[in-house]
């Protein structure tokens, strides 16, 4: 959570820094940071996956959650080629999705709280458009993968 949420800020904040200073000609281009991310965070799942010793039903779950968003994301961001205006809005839908019944399958209500607070940010990026859509996005991941993923660690590291 605490990767993607960072990199996914980063990244919303450089995007919109390129396009509103010109910086470059396609500043969407840093979107492929998320590429090694992928790889990355793959990387570490399988190594951890192999390194414990029982992989139990929610884990499962978890894996096929996230997978299926990670794939829904995808189509999507390929079906909407062009209508960046609703592309940050219907992003955060997703990942509100996901982290709302990952919330409630492990019964972390900061991890409920923010799915929610991602589907408000979405009706919040929606009616501010695209341009405001990168910041309202990297705000949005803020309260709905950060602050959840950090309360969280410190959970486990109670434990």
């Amino acid at each position: 959570m605490l990767l993607w949420g960072w990199v996914t800020i980063t990244v919303s904040i450089s995007h919109f820094l390129l396009a509103t200073f010109k910086v470059i000609k396609h500043p969407e281009i840093v979107w492929l940071l998320m590429v090694p991310t992928l790889i990355v965070s793959l990387g570490v799942g399988f190594t951890r996956g192999r390194k414990s010793s029982a992989t139990t039903h929610l884990d499962r779950i978890f894996m096929w959650i996230w997978l299926a968003l990670t794939i829904n994301m995808s189509l999507m961001i390929y079906y909407l080629n062009g209508k960046w205006d609703i592309i940050s809005s219907m992003v955060l839908i997703m990942a509100g999705y996901a982290t709302f019944l990952s919330g409630k399958l492990i019964k972390f209500k900061p991890m409920i709280y923010g799915g929610i607070a991602f589907w408000v940010w979405s009706l919040v990026a929606y009616f501010a458009g695209s341009y405001y859509g990168l910041l309202i996005t990297a705000a949005a991941i803020f309260t709905g993968y950060v602050v959840p993923g950090l309360m969280l660690r410190k959970r486990k590291n109670e434990l």
